[in-house]
């Protein structure tokens, strides 16, 4: 049988003051820089980033061109008032070419568009002929920068033979100070010597 004695029972007795303060961990921030994989720049209108050398340009989650909107009268049978008329009384309305989410920024219009763009995810945004892009993070980690690895030092050098250390000449030890000291080499004998410093 269970007992519901709440968090607080189950919690240690001690005493307020030593109770330490939860470890949280973070993440680690991402030093990746996104844009430059995607090759996303700064433009010359406001909230557009250049795509590449593409002409395109990526902003709300869009990837636009630029167009110019035209305007253009359209003359009917039927005038305002029902009989038959050109000029102002033939205009029944204004064909443009303006496309569907055309945004403008300064004096330039933008549509946008429906290709792939190197990068990106592309999908539909309802029942419209309008897509959304989103950077496609399985692509910025693949072709992120990475530094280039250490070499691997050759493990066949480890096991070809040794070669011979150079046969060491002159004081060995603390004697090689002394020498100086005392104004005359004091020798104490040498790794070849085989007769020993009692001979």
């Amino acid at each position: 049988m269970l007992l519901n004695l709440g968090l607080n029972q189950l919690a240690p007795s001690l005493d307020p003051s030593l109770r330490k303060a939860p470890n949280i961990v973070a993440a680690p921030k991402s030093n990746i820089d996104v844009n430059a994989v995607l090759g996303l720049s700064p433009s010359k209108y406001s909230g557009l980033q250049s795509v590449g050398d593409t002409g395109y340009y990526y902003g709300n989650n869009r990837v636009y061109e630029p167009y110019t909107v035209t305007s253009s009268p359209s003359y009917g049978i039927y005038g305002p008032y029902g009989g038959f008329g050109y000029g102002p009384y033939g205009v029944n309305q204004s064909n443009s070419n303006r496309a569907e989410g055309t945004i403008e920024v300064g004096n330039q219009s933008f549509r946008p568009i429906n290709t792939d763009i190197t990068g990106f995810s592309k999908s539909k945004v309802g029942d419209t002929d309008i897509y959304e892009y989103s950077p496609s993070m399985a692509y910025v980690y693949a072709n992120t920068p990475r530094p280039a690895p250490l070499p691997t030092p050759n493990v066949t050098s480890f096991l070809s033979t040794p070669t011979a250390m150079a046969t060491p000449t002159g004081n060995y030890g603390a004697g090689r100070y002394l020498s100086g000291l005392l104004g005359s080499p004091i020798n104490y004998g040498s790794p070849n010597d085989t007769t020993g410093s009692n001979s």
